[in-house]
């Protein structure tokens, strides 16, 4: 996966386009659907530096992207249309039965709001569920196509988890928008956040979300984040998280311990 930057190519009146890193079918790993079959659409650029990321291939776009369908992989060439996105969608998921739930990921996928504008009606109109998976740092990007996706997974990026940038006023924004459609909230939970992070956020859900699932997701080691959190500290922000918001779930990522993509 080497070559050329690209950028989200949008002239004129023709059609978006995004650049992807790669399409997949397989179980999610995390979040309100975990243990689900889905398709992966993964689309290029990330201008967040989370300490604990594990998909750092996804930072920037490259000439080509890869799809994994019937056992093989084959690549191809960046960017591509909402067409060519949902004819990849449709290789990946072949022979799994049909109109699988696609999960728009990245990356992050709110960098290309256009292409996803034109991408989500047509996935739904082919009867499929689409989620978006996004950090919630775009909420002005957001706001126009919120009633696109039929899920919505944002991750809550607290201060000590991340190498730069404070987002949580624009998650407070976000999760005014998305708080009233089926929302998933996930918090990365690592050794060195303090309780105040977590606090905060419940907070900022119970305000603006109150019927979203919150997350409680004990780190994964990747990146610069290089042990779990410890037991006895899960256990305690379970506590804080049950006693705040209505609706909570503690959970590793999955994909990682089945060795899944």
């Amino acid at each position: 996966m080497t070559g050329r930057t690209l950028k989200t190519t949008h002239v004129g009146r023709r059609a978006p386009t995004a650049p992807l890193v790669e399409v997949f079918a397989s179980i999610q790993g995390e979040g309100a659907y975990v243990g689900e079959r889905q398709v992966f659409l993964r689309l290029a650029i990330c201008p967040l530096r989370c300490l604990y990321c594990d998909t750092e291939r996804s930072w920037r776009a490259t000439a080509r992207y890869r799809v994994f369908e019937n056992g093989s992989v084959r690549d191809a060439k960046n960017p591509v249309s909402p067409e060519m996105a949902i004819a990849e969608i449709a290789a990946a998921e072949l022979g799994l039965g049909k109109d699988l739930t696609v999960s728009v990921t990245g990356g992050e996928p709110l960098v290309h709001p256009d292409f996803l504008a034109a991408l989500a009606p047509r996935l739904r109109a082919e009867g499929r569920r689409v989620h978006l998976e996004t950090a919630g740092a775009h909420p002005d990007r957001f706001e126009p196509i919120a009633t696109l996706f039929d899920h919505v997974s944002m991750d809550w990026k607290a201060p000590s988890t991340m190498e730069r940038g404070d987002f949580r006023e624009r998650h407070r924004r976000f999760l005014s928008l998305a708080g009233g459609g089926d929302l998933a909230v996930k918090f990365v939970l690592t050794s060195a956040v303090p309780e105040e992070e977590l606090v905060e956020a419940l907070e900022c859900v119970a305000e603006h979300a109150p019927d979203a699932l919150f997350v409680l997701q004990p780190v994964t080691p990747a990146r610069r984040v290089g042990r779990r959190a410890r037991p006895e500290k899960i256990r305690r922000f379970a506590e804080i998280a049950f006693g705040r918001v209505r609706r909570v779930r503690v959970l590793p990522q999955i994909h990682p311990i089945l060795r899944l993509r």
